[in-house]
Parts: C-alpha cells; sequence; structure tokens
C-alpha cells in the first residue's frame, strides 16, 4: 500500500544519504549472523569478529543492526514452522527471539555509553526496526539470492512461512514509529 511504500522509499533516502540524512556510521553493509564468529575461550569468555567487510560504507547507524536482526527474525519464523514437535519449536523461537532482545538492548546499552542522546539512540532504533523487516520484506519475496531461511520441502508450509514473515513485515513498517523494537518483540512473542 502507499504507507508501506512510502516507509521503504523514506529507508531508501536514508541509506543514500538523501534528504539531509546523516550518514555517519561505518557500516559492514552485509551483516547478518553468518557474518559474527564467536571463539570461546573458556566457559564464560570468547572472542568476537566479523567477516566479510568488501562492502563497508558510511551509512545510517541503525542499518547493521537491523541486517543482523532480520537474520534472527527470519531464523524464528523458519524454525516457528520446522518440524512437528511443538515444544522443541517453541523452545528454539524463544531462544532465538531472546537473542533478538539481548542483542538490541547491549546495542542500546553501547550507544548509551558511547554518549548518545535518548533521542537519537531512539531515532536508530526506528531506522532498525525498519532495515530489519525490510530485508525479512526482501528475503521472503525471494530478492535475497539463496538463502535457506524459509525454505521448505512441503510448498504449503513454505507459503505459511512466507505469509508469516510478511505479517511482521506489515506490522512492524509503520508501527515502528510509535513503538520501536517493541511491536518487532510483540511479533516474534506469538511465533
Amino acid at each position: 500500500d502507499d504507507a508501506f511504500r512510502a516507509e521503504i522509499n523514506a529507508l531508501t533516502e536514508r541509506y543514500n544519504g538523501e534528504s539531509g540524512a546523516k550518514n555517519f556510521s561505518l557500516c559492514h553493509e552485509d551483516l547478518h549472523p553468518g557474518s559474527v564468529m564467536v571463539k570461546m575461550i573458556g566457559e564464560d569468555n570468547g572472542q568476537v569478529r566479523v567477516i566479510d567487510p568488501e562492502f563497508t560504507v558510511y551509512g545510517p547507524p541503525g542499518l547493521d543492526v537491523g541486517s543482523l536482526l532480520s537474520g534472527y527474525i527470519l531464523a524464528a519464523v523458519h524454525d516457528s514452522y520446522l518440524g512437528t514437535d511443538t515444544e522443541a519449536k517453541k523452545k528454539a523461537v524463544g531462544s532465538i527471539t531472546g537473542g533478538v532482545k539481548a542483542s538490541w538492548d547491549a546495542y542500546k546499552s553501547e550507544l548509551s555509553k558511547g554518549g548518545l542522546s535518548d533521542e537519537l539512540i531512539r531515532e536508530i532504533e526506528v531506522e532498525a526496526v525498519g532495515f530489519a523487516v525490510a530485508e525479512v520484506c526482501r528475503t521472503a519475496l525471494g530478492f535475497a539470492g539463496i538463502r535457506l531461511w524459509l525454505q521448505f520441502d512441503d510448498k504449503k508450509v513454505k507459503e505459511a512461512a512466507v505469509q508469516k514473515a510478511l505479517s511482521i513485515v506489515q506490522k512492524c513498517m509503520t508501527a515502528r514509529h510509535d513503538t520501536g523494537m517493541q511491536v518487532l518483540f510483540d511479533c516474534l512473542d506469538t511465533l
């Protein structure tokens, strides 16, 4: 619809640095769960490494966190349609959803520690939800190349998973301005 297209156009302008947008973050631009590697050192310590930085650009600060969260959103939707063990699905989706929340909380905390104002952090939050669900939409519609998210042998299951992903996109794209990440968390809690 027109409201949805306007949101996509606004994100595109933000991404391109148009309309007075200030793209002031160094962004990976292809940050997804597969780009983040963790090497555990003992039980409580680890080293995090990010790979494939060849697409790095200066861009909007919500881009990378939104891209990263999109992978977890897709994983949660995928796992909610995987197999028949309801308890196992609920546990897997709950774990992924918890990871989404923890990732955002850690990112938000670091922004605050870095001296960003609450107003700017809120802007980044709204932007991150937009970029996250735009990537979910792109993937669900088949425009994200060969990704295994939402791929199922059963065509009816695949269609249901795609529709669920698109319903999350539809709910979050405009509501993000009012509730930020909370709309995304609420959608994930219904899986």
